[in-house]
């Protein structure tokens, strides 16, 4: 059957007609999927009782029946989409005979575009309407309308994922998922009876959310592997000797018991290809790539504001909209890349791959230098998102301008506190790798204060670090300098994959950081005393 569907919509995509196109391959995949003759109505608007002459302004649809519930009696099924640049957007309005009517009950949406290009994407979306139907259809009132959003997972045909490199801290499968704030049952239907328990920190990937002109309160169909009463740390979790058991079932929005998050790799996709857009057009327009060079101890700051991309003045320097040094200001932190667009009033216009522009600094070459590795598109990547406390690591294999995904993980990344700071937003060059990362507390009574700072003293380390912006490392667990045991097992580890927590930086287990070292080095022989300086070069992406 998927052959045939492949051959049917390759051979209407190739037409030049774009119109008839579209139209004729929705209804071959209605055809395919709902084995159901359809016929189309030039506009379409969907009223609580259905009609032949149902419309919606901008969106062409088609009309069938079909026997979701396989009951004897068919449901009137109208599709609706309306077409760019290749695109669909998709909503599936499903009719139910109610005394002798047909009404309005379900009205599914998807949470991404369809590529009507992509011969996988449009029946592996359309076929879960009738997958979940036996969900979304419980416990159903008289007269009661759902409304449907179906999760596909964030992938596109760009990012390759058959190469993992290292994947002990790899979550399988988890592309859109639920972090549980606070303790909440997972219901067998809506209104329904509890079959397990989430707790905090527990993650269950997102199927689909609901909700209904009968009760406007959110509900999350998921589902869940766990082994214990928990996965707050999966490094128990696989010590456990428990059968692992799968739950499916909905979890109900009380607005502060659950958060939605994902690995959103279409969008690092995105902010990648906008590093190497950048980066090409400067080198063709015969620019030099350069990168903020402005480290100062964090302990010689002082409080700032953040401007519109989260960013604080520590580590930065300031860029203005004009160069009379009025008007809004953004701060731009060290080790961001930009380009000299020219001068203007004694300040340069810059311009940056994350930031835009242009802005303009101050002219102070010690704030600023050329790097000069970087002579073409990058290949390398470390991509962190800090709202879903996610990392993902890529690289670009230049022939095809395909993205390979390297590993992938949990982290806790910086929060703003008294002397802490958010991680930077931005796209950096990572400056240099060590093995290990010394953290400084307070110096009391015998502690050997360090040189120049008679107050601090050396507090503890973690395994390994690879600089991108100021003080904000990637680096493994911090434990005291007496610690002794398996770092993975410690609270701080178990906070991974929770909230932010750190004081800049982005903490990882010990093995995952330190396989990135490696991947970062590549066999550098570049040393600056404990540093190891990359000879490739590999940019962060922090949204």
């Amino acid at each position: 059957m998927k052959n045939s569907l492949k051959k049917v919509l390759r051979g209407k995509i190739e037409r030049k007609d774009k119109s008839k196109k579209i139209k004729i391959s929705i209804f071959a995949l209605l055809n395919v999927f709902f084995g159901m003759t359809s016929t189309a109505s030039q506009n379409i608007n969907l009223p609580k009782e259905f009609t032949q002459n149902v419309a919606v302004s901008g969106y062409e649809n088609a009309i069938f029946d079909y026997d979701f519930n396989n009951d004897g009696t068919d449901e009137k099924v109208v599709v609706s989409y309306n077409e760019e640049n290749n695109f669909l957007d998709v909503v599936v309005s499903i009719y139910t005979n109610q005394n002798g009517k047909n009404m309005l009950s379900y009205q599914i949406t998807f949470d991404k575009k369809i590529n009507i290009l992509n011969l996988d994407e449009m029946p592996k979306l359309l076929n879960k309407v009738k997958e979940y139907y036996g969900e979304y259809s419980k416990n159903m009132a008289s007269n009661e309308t759902r409304h449907i959003l179906i999760y596909d997972d964030n992938r596109n045909s760009e990012i390759l994922f058959d190469k993992l490199k290292f994947d002990k801290h790899s979550p399988k499968d988890l592309d859109n998922f639920l972090f549980i704030k606070s303790s909440s049952e997972m219901l067998d239907a809506p209104n329904g009876k509890s079959i397990t328990n989430l707790k905090y920190s527990e993650k269950p990937k997102l199927l689909f959310e609901m909700v209904s002109n009968e009760n406007p309160q959110k509900l999350y169909y998921t589902e869940i592997t766990k082994k214990a009463s928990t996965n707050v740390n999966h490094i128990k979790e696989k010590k456990s000797k428990i059968k692992p058991k799968t739950f499916k079932g909905f979890v109900v929005d009380r607005g502060s018991n659950v958060i939605k998050r994902g690995f959103f790799w279409d969008k690092m996709v995105a902010k990648m290809d906008s590093v190497n857009k950048f980066i090409e057009e400067a080198i063709n327009a015969g620019e030099d790539i350069n990168i903020i060079t402005e480290y100062s101890p964090l302990s010689h700051d002082v409080a700032s504001k953040k401007d519109k991309f989260g960013n604080k003045n520590n580590q930065s320097i300031v860029a203005y909209t004009n160069p009379n040094k009025k008007g809004e200001i953004i701060n731009v932190p060290d080790q961001t890349l930009f380009r000299i667009l020219g001068e203007e009033k004694g300040m340069l216009k810059i311009e940056t791959p994350f930031y835009g522009g242009p802005y303009y600094i101050s002219k102070n070459q010690n704030n600023y230098k050329k790097v000069e590795n970087i002579n073409g598109a990058v290949n390398k990547f470390v991509a962190i998102d800090p709202s879903s406390q996610a990392e993902m690591l890529f690289e670009r294999d230049p022939k095809t301008n395909k993205y390979k995904v390297v590993t992938y993980s949990f982290v806790t990344t910086g929060k703003d506190g008294s002397g802490s700071y958010e991680t930077p937003h931005g796209a950096f060059l990572i400056a240099f790798t060590r093995g290990y990362m010394p953290f400084t507390r307070k110096a009391g009574p015998g502690d050997t204060p360090l040189s120049g700072r008679p107050d601090l003293t050396i507090g503890g380390v973690a395994k390994f670090a690879v600089r991108f912006s100021g003080g904000g490392y990637l680096h493994g667990i911090p434990v005291n300098t007496h610690f002794k045991g398996e770092t993975a097992l410690t609270d701080t580890a178990a906070k991974i994959g929770t909230y932010k927590e750190s004081h800049k930086c982005v903490r990882h287990f010990d093995d995952q950081v330190g396989f990135i070292v490696d991947w970062v080095n590549a066999g550098s022989k570049i040393k600056d005393g404990d540093n190891t300086i990359p000879e490739e070069p590999v940019v962060a992406i922090v949204l």
